[in-house]
């Protein structure tokens, strides 16, 4: 029998980490990946810094959908959970309640 190297471990870590947080942290990294590709390149200055972000932006749009889409949905449940729970208490206020 073969003993798990760990990567099931670190894959069950990342599902449970905030989505949010997993998206802006891949965002930043492809940030400084262009910021370093580009001063390997010979930008400097201020031409390093808005070109790592024009570079970055559409970077970031097309490989970060999977991330982008789960941090969606989860405010979506979110807000819908919310909504739920404010429409619960407004019946209780109300006197619309079910319950005997």
């Amino acid at each position: 029998m073969t003993e798990p190297d760990g990567s099931e471990d670190r894959r069950h870590a990342l599902e449970r980490l905030h989505p949010g947080f997993l998206y802006t942290t891949a965002r930043f990294m492809i940030f400084v990946a262009c910021v370093v590709l580009l001063f390997v390149i010979g930008f400097r200055s201020w031409f390093l810094v808005m070109g790592a972000l024009l570079l970055s932006a559409p970077l970031s749009f097309f490989l970060l959908r999977k991330q982008r889409e789960a941090f969606a949905e989860r405010v979506e449940g979110r807000v819908s959970r919310r909504q739920a729970d404010k429409a619960k208490l407004r019946a209780a206020l109300a006197g619309d309640d079910d319950q005997p």
